[in-house]
């Protein structure tokens, strides 16, 4: 009798995100003895953040903003009246930025103070190169040369609401003018 063949990939290396999520809760509730060791990896990798990935990526989602999202949006929007396409570029910049915010101040919750400072000083670092070289009829260009500077004011305003903050200096690098003397 022969013995059957492993297949290439696991079942486990199979499973989407979700699963694996649910797979875990339900592996603690049999194991609760595994309860301790999971929080304890958990905060380990909530906690390590590189703020110059949190930058690139951030700068990406801005420059390659899906310009076909702007068509939707813009114009005679029903329940709306008319919106300028500007108003509606800033919005859906507004919406790829929320979720970082989010993770910032679920972060500073957990006490991970450092790792949220990180994301904020990534998320200004990644608004601060987003001004430079905007290519035209991108949402970036519609949104107008202060977009960035307004999203650098909701990732301070969400930084501030945690109780944190970055040093002055810091903010005083990453301001338009820096440098340009």
């Amino acid at each position: 009798m022969s013995k059957p063949r492993r297949p290439s990939t696991t079942a486990l290396e199979q499973l989407t995100g979700d699963e694996r999520g649910q797979l875990l809760g339900e592996l603690l509730i049999v194991h609760p003895e595994l309860v301790d060791e999971t929080e304890h990896l958990a905060l380990a990798k909530l906690a390590t953040v590189d703020a110059d990935e949190v930058a690139e990526s951030l700068e990406w989602a801005l420059r390659e903003a899906e310009i076909d999202q702007l068509a939707h949006r813009a114009g005679r929007v029903h329940g709306r009246g008319y919106v300028h396409e500007n108003e509606a570029a800033c919005e859906i910049l507004e919406e790829l930025l929320q979720p970082e915010l989010d993770d910032l101040s679920r972060r500073a919750a957990l006490g991970l103070h450092d790792a949220a400072r990180q994301i904020a000083l990534g998320l200004l670092h990644g608004l601060a190169n987003s001004r430079k070289d905007v290519e035209d009829g991108t949402v970036l260009a519609y949104a107008g040369p202060d977009v960035t500077d307004d999203l650098a004011w909701s990732v301070r305003d969400a930084l501030s609401n945690t109780g944190l903050n970055l040093p002055d200096d810091v903010l005083e690098d990453l301001s338009p003018d820096a440098g340009s003397a």
